[in-house]
């Protein structure tokens, strides 16, 4: 019994002692990958990565029956044909687009034209520089610049500038301030100018009459009386000689 027992024993043992020598064998006899592979096999290299898409790779040759073209600094192919003028892309023939170029323009801007300066109001010489108290100055121009009625005059003038008339006056009447400026605006506007709102002194009231480069001030105040006063400086363009 015991002989027996030694003898599978012994069989157990050769058994294993081959099977162990066969699987030794079949690892010695199979090849081991070398450094080179194992690193080429678990990252790509850089220039793999950057190979241009549609099969072309650097320094080779594109695939068969195609040209492509690319930019110079990336490899990167910009169009592609196949020599029978489709492009190699699946977006369709590729085509350089011109430049597109506004007309120059030529047509002169439309608009309002400018006003015409309106016919100077004074005609014929101009007067002599003079003044007056209590009384029209000679030269005044009465048929543009006429005074309210009931004015008593304090004192009127005139001057020169070049072809401008300049004229001063001032005087006292029993009427309201704002009669007084209407006697004015009243005048002043049949002639063709416009009026606006002037600054005045306190208790005062101010009006400006303007007509192209013609142009009146008018400021009346209130005296210790309860009349008014008013102060009249004008700048009237005349016709040239």
């Amino acid at each position: 019994m015991m002989v027996r027992r030694l003898v599978l024993a012994g069989i157990c043992l050769a058994v294993l002692i081959a099977a162990a020598a066969i699987i030794l064998d079949q690892m010695a006899g199979k090849p081991r990958p070398s450094a080179v592979q194992a690193t080429s096999t678990s990252a790509p290299s850089a220039a793999s990565s950057a190979a241009p898409a549609g099969g072309a790779t650097p320094g080779g040759n594109p695939p068969s029956g195609k040209t492509t073209t690319g930019s110079p600094a990336t490899g990167i192919p910009t169009s592609g044909t196949d020599g029978s003028g489709s492009s190699s892309g699946d977006g369709g023939p590729v085509a350089a687009k011109p430049l597109e170029v506004l007309p120059p323009v030529t047509a002169t801007p439309t608009g309002l034209p400018e006003p015409s300066a309106p016919a100077p109001l004074i005609t014929g010489p101009l007067p002599q520089p003079g003044s007056a108290s209590g009384e029209v100055v000679d030269g005044w121009p009465g048929g543009v610049l006429s005074l309210p009625e009931g004015t008593t005059i304090g004192s009127t003038s005139v001057s020169t500038s070049g072809d401008v008339l300049q004229v001063a006056a001032d005087g006292i009447i029993a009427k309201p301030q704002a009669e007084v400026l209407a006697s004015f605006r009243q005048s002043l506007v049949a002639q063709g100018f416009w009026s606006e709102a002037a600054p005045a002194l306190d208790g005062a009231m101010a009006e400006r009459f303007v007509r192209g480069t013609d142009t009146v001030t008018v400021s009346v105040s209130t005296t210790g009386t309860g009349t008014s006063r008013f102060q009249l400086l004008g700048s009237l363009r005349a016709a040239a000689d």
